[in-house]
């Protein structure tokens, strides 16, 4: 019997990652560490949301100060250029100690003025951007870093185009395993006690879930649940009242509804069970929904000057996801659901496009990007 091995890890000696608010900075940049050799530094926010994501992933991790500039009115915009100013100064310092041989940002305001101390201390450093619209902090940077990877060709039209690299997201390992078992669907469904006698709907709502995603669920339950079974992310401020909607569903209607806060470990094999998705349109659509074949209903969120719009549309113009958003929600979702359940050839039309979207080499491609500039090839 014949064994495929698995490429050895690209040296980087020195990788300073940075990147915070949002695990969606963060799980890429996890991902693109499996594929490097070397020491590395996660560069975040002082008490930001990232900071516990990378310490349970074993990087050692040290906080700058740092300040929002988007949408702020004087006196906080004030407060938040100081902060910046102190946040160039500490992340100066930590570059001058750490002596990284490449910066990966991954976008958040963290990400300036590491960036900007790199620039100054000649290091190079690359910028992923897993959104298909970069923000406006990826869009100051991109004019000093070296190079800007991204999720999708388009992006291309918002940044200097010579300095973007399309490389696809980068799934997480343990959601690839569950992506490329042939027979992940039939083990998903077994390690969540699924049946497989009936389609399964995935809502995801994030960790802390999506509010009007929620209601609208719960409000086409009855609907939903004719058809198929739902597994139902609701977040921390969900849990509880979804909790209570199933409490009171008729006693047959129970078992097919299964609230839960969020899942760790189980997502892969929730991904892999699924028949279709329901969710936000956040960055990591772009990768996992692809590397899954799964068909979507995608709600994009408007926070964030709606990037997420650009997210949906990608997906939604390539034949794998219909987007709804959340004015029309609570009216389309159980009817859109039942219309694409209800259609198989046209599921099996968005599985194909979706899975055309797949690029399971992009956490090897920016990890080569980065390998390239440490080591001069690429500047």
């Amino acid at each position: 019997m014949s064994s495929v091995l698995a490429p050895a890890r690209l040296r980087v000696p020195r990788l300073l990652l940075t990147g915070g608010g949002t695990g969606g900075h963060v799980y890429p940049a996890l991902s693109v560490i499996e594929e490097v050799e070397g020491d590395r530094l996660w560069v975040g926010s002082t008490g930001g949301r990232e900071e516990p994501l990378v310490r349970r992933a074993g990087i050692a991790f040290r906080g700058v100060p740092t300040g929002a500039v988007l949408g702020r009115g004087p006196v906080a915009l004030g407060r938040s250029t100081v902060q910046n100013v102190r946040g160039v100064l500490a992340a100066w310092a930590l570059v001058r100690e750490y002596r990284p041989s490449v910066v990966l940002a991954t976008g958040g305001y963290v990400s300036v003025p590491v960036v900007l101390a790199a620039r100054l201390a000649r290091v190079p450093s690359a910028i992923f951007l897993p959104d298909v619209e970069p923000g406006l902090a990826v869009r100051a940077l991109s004019r000093i870093a070296n190079r800007v990877a991204c999720s999708v060709e388009t992006t291309r039209r918002f940044l200097p185009p010579a300095k973007v690299v399309p490389t696809g997201y980068p799934v997480r390992p343990p959601l690839r395993v569950w992506a490329e078992r042939p027979d992940g669907r039939r083990a998903g469904r077994a390690l969540l006690g699924v049946a497989d006698d009936r389609p399964l709907v995935l809502v995801m709502g994030g960790s802390t879930g999506a509010r009007s995603i929620n209601q609208a669920v719960w409000a086409a339950l009855p609907r939903l649940l004719a058809v198929a079974d739902v597994l139902h992310l609701a977040g921390g401020h969900g849990i509880a009242e979804a909790r209570a909607v199933r409490d009171a569903l008729p006693p047959d209607d129970r078992p097919h509804y299964r609230p839960e806060e969020y899942l760790h470990d189980e997502v892969g094999a929730a991904l892999a069970a699924a028949d279709l998705v329901v969710a936000r349109a956040g960055a990591s659509t772009l990768g996992e929904l692809p590397a899954f074949g799964l068909p979507s209903i995608l709600v994009p969120g408007t926070f964030a000057a709606g990037h997420q719009r650009h997210n949906a549309d990608h997906l939604a113009g390539a034949g794998a996801a219909v987007r709804l958003d959340d004015d029309e929600l609570r009216d389309h979702l159980p009817s859109t659901v039942e219309r694409l359940l209800g259609d198989p050839d046209r599921l099996d039309a968005m599985r194909r496009c979706a899975r055309a979207l797949d690029r399971p080499n992009a956490a090897r491609d920016i990890a080569r990007l980065l390998a390239d500039l440490a080591s001069g090839a690429l500047r």
